[in-house]
């Protein structure tokens, strides 16, 4: 709002940083950048007009919608109480047993019911839209996110579809990426001791983006315990998320087409699976109640219980350590 008001104060920090660059190129990155075309457009047209840059290239990379959601959860949903929270209320109003599916399953059915979904063709057509009036002097370029189907060099990617000169023969070898992940038995067990707690508790549990490193700790106390989540998916079987996970691709697939067709991506990245199909909300909820019937409220409750457990003596263990 401050921007479109073009408001002095709104390009302080924005300004710092330009002013700040004395290289020939110039690399501004953050992840909260993709959802505010807006800033993006403000910081290109400052970069040009006000400091003289020659020319900017707007590099953005994307993923399956679902296949976003499931690493998002596995980031950030799964301690976020907010969410967790919001995502039970959806089952309570539709008069579904909460408690027998994981806090995962209950955000991606939410988000599957709400028939929400990240639009990433909306999203560039808006990047593209707000450097029209500069002359052609930016540029868009995006791409889906390498996977272990179809793989590429993403450093290597980034550097040529960007235009940037680094001198560097062997940019591969330099493409290292291994992003750590949590433990499932934190995932499991934080996402559903913090879905019981009552709203005005508190939790020593870490919320999203915070406390990343003691948790990884948490996590390394629990690699030796190999049995903790043997019976997950004898409980929660893989049937009910595979099915939200085809409906949200299905769902996307007319808008990624577009995207890909706009950003010149391969549609293969974004291909539903042949048995992929799109759901009705009353289909939803049926197939959500059918699960229910299936599963077992006792025996789940004493996993999750177990691994709560497991999960709190780790965190005991590192808490006692530091």
């Amino acid at each position: 709002m401050a921007i479109s008001k073009q408001k002095v104060s709104a390009f302080g920090y924005v300004d710092q940083v330009l002013s700040g660059q004395t290289a020939d190129q110039v690399v501004i990155s953050h992840e909260m950048l993709g959802n505010r075309p807006a800033l993006v457009s403000a910081i290109a047209e400052r970069a040009l007009n006000m400091f003289s840059f020659d020319r900017v290239v707007i590099s953005g990379y994307t993923r399956l919608q679902s296949n976003y959601h499931v690493s998002s959860f596995a980031q950030w949903y799964f301690r976020d109480r907010k969410k967790l929270l919001s995502d039970i209320k959806v089952f309570k109003e539709l008069g579904l047993p909460w408690r027998k599916f994981t806090a995962q399953e209950r955000s991606l059915f939410a988000l599957a019911f709400a028939g929400k979904d990240r639009n990433w063709c909306a999203n560039y057509r808006r990047f593209i839209a707000g450097v029209k009036h500069l002359s052609g002097r930016v540029r868009v370029v995006s791409c889906h996110i390498p996977t272990r189907q179809i793989p590429y060099s993403l450093l290597q990617h980034f550097v040529e579809s960007t235009g940037l000169d680094l001198a560097i023969d062997d940019l591969a070898s330099m493409d290292v990426r291994k992003n750590q992940s949590f433990h499932p038995a934190v995932i499991h067990g934080v996402s559903n001791f913090s879905s019981d707690l009552p709203l005005g508790c508190q939790s020593f549990f870490p919320g999203p983006h915070e406390g990343n490193r003691w948790l990884f700790r948490v996590c390394d106390r629990l690699a030796g315990e190999v049995d903790v989540m043997n019976e997950f998916e004898t409980l929660f079987s893989p049937a009910f998320e595979r099915c939200l996970l085809n409906h949200l691709d299905s769902r996307t697939a007319v808008d990624n087409k577009d995207y890909c067709e706009l950003m010149s991506v391969d549609e293969r990245y974004f291909q539903p699976l042949p048995d992929a199909l799109s759901k009705t909300a009353d289909e939803l909820k049926d197939f959500a109640s059918e699960m229910a019937d299936e599963r077992r409220l006792k025996a789940i409750e004493a996993f999750n219980r177990s691994v709560q457990s497991a999960c709190f003596s780790a965190a005991r263990k590192e808490i006692i350590s530091t």
